[in-house]
């Protein structure tokens, strides 16, 4: 009986998963290892922050999904990946021996070590709960990075606020304009927005230090911190590297077109935590993820079985939709852009429609 191991239990495997259900194989085990027992929805993070969605609303239970299609799960973290032997080593001395194994463990984020001690991150998601309560009741709540994490989430903080009577405290801070990697013309409407809602912002200006009580910016102004949500660029686990496994120069799983590591063919990824050698410029973003669930179950199935792989093509554009708060949301595609109500409710449709796919296979 062959042994496929399922690492982390994000967009991709969540798809595998759900396959598995109705394509019971009496000739694979499949294990799934996670750290935590739940895999939260990053897309229902905003929603979560305004008090619109409750914790179970925005979490997979992965050992009740588990446990309902016949896979087996293990809550541990893996630290060490021996591709010669096969076997994988977790943080709590268990090794897994696999005949194929797949990643799919996401990013953390990029905090600059000088600033670990005083800086709260929201990676890896499980993190995310404790970390934004404590953030959004804080008194001056910081928020660092004008992507779309920042950006939604400094806006779901300051409607909350509203919403709770608490002071307009917030204030948002990027290096670059917000949203600039939608282009200058969403970058000037989402700040626009942030205008018209009163959300302080400080685009073009980056944190240099933090102490306990400032945060001391790149113009060398000094601004009142209580907790600080850090949400910049992602950055990758060191488990690859420091197993050996081949890389791109940041240390993300460097894996072919089929979601396969060259060197290891038994060895496959998806996600964030993964470089795509044919795109390694491609964004590290869930929309991915999600499209390169179909591909990752075909081809895991196909070398389990010695069939021919298939190749993932990533779209050239897509959806983004942010929450701003206050039920109204920012959507883009390309050079269209469009703020209000519809927006949100196209949005809530789509992160319900998608929970409502995974824990219908064990509710």
């Amino acid at each position: 009986m062959k042994t496929l191991v399922l690492v982390g239990g994000g967009h991709a495997h969540l798809h595998c998963l759900e396959q598995l259900k109705n394509d019971v194989r009496n000739d694979w085990r499949v294990l799934l290892i996670s750290p935590s027992p739940y895999q939260y929805y990053s897309g229902m993070f905003s929603g979560y922050t305004e008090g619109v969605y409750s914790l179970d609303d925005i979490r997979i239970d992965l050992i009740k999904l588990c446990q309902n299609i016949g896979v087996e799960f293990s809550e541990d973290a893996i630290t060490a990946v021996d591709a010669n032997a096969q076997e994988l080593r977790g943080a709590n001395g268990a090794v897994y021996t696999y005949d194929f194994v797949s990643f799919d463990i996401g990013s953390q984020t990029a905090v600059p070590e000088a600033i670990k001690n005083h800086a709260l991150s929201i990676k890896p998601n499980y993190r995310f709960p404790d970390h934004l309560v404590k953030t959004r009741e804080s008194v001056h709540p910081v928020i660092v990075g004008g992507g779309a994490s920042g950006v939604e989430l400094a806006f779901s903080i300051l409607s909350w606020r509203k919403q709770n009577q608490l002071s307009n405290n917030v204030a948002l801070f990027s290096s670059t304009d917000l949203l600039v990697s939608q282009g200058a013309a969403a970058s000037k409407k989402i700040e626009t927005i942030a205008t018209q809602k009163r959300l302080p912002f400080y685009s073009g200006t980056g944190i240099e230090s933090v102490d306990e009580n400032n945060v001391t910016t790149s113009a060398g102004d000094s601004h009142p911190q209580s907790e600080v949500l850090w949400l910049t660029g992602p950055k990758s686990f060191d488990l690859f590297q420091t197993s050996g496994l081949p890389t791109d120069e940041n240390g993300y799983l460097l894996v072919n077109e089929m979601l396969q590591n060259n060197q290891h063919p038994e060895i496959f990824g998806a996600g964030d935590c993964v470089t795509i050698d044919q795109y390694p410029a491609l964004a590290k973003n869930g929309v991915y993820a999600v499209r390169q669930g179909p591909i990752l179950w075909e081809n895991l199935k196909k070398s389990l079985s010695k069939g021919q792989l298939v190749r993932f093509t990533p779209q050239k554009r897509y959806v983004s939709i942010l929450s701003t708060g206050d039920g109204e949301a920012f959507l883009s595609y390309g050079n269209q852009l469009f703020h209000g109500k519809i927006p949100w409710k196209i949005k809530q449709y789509i992160d319900r429609k998608f929970m409502k796919r995974y824990k219908d296979l064990y509710e």
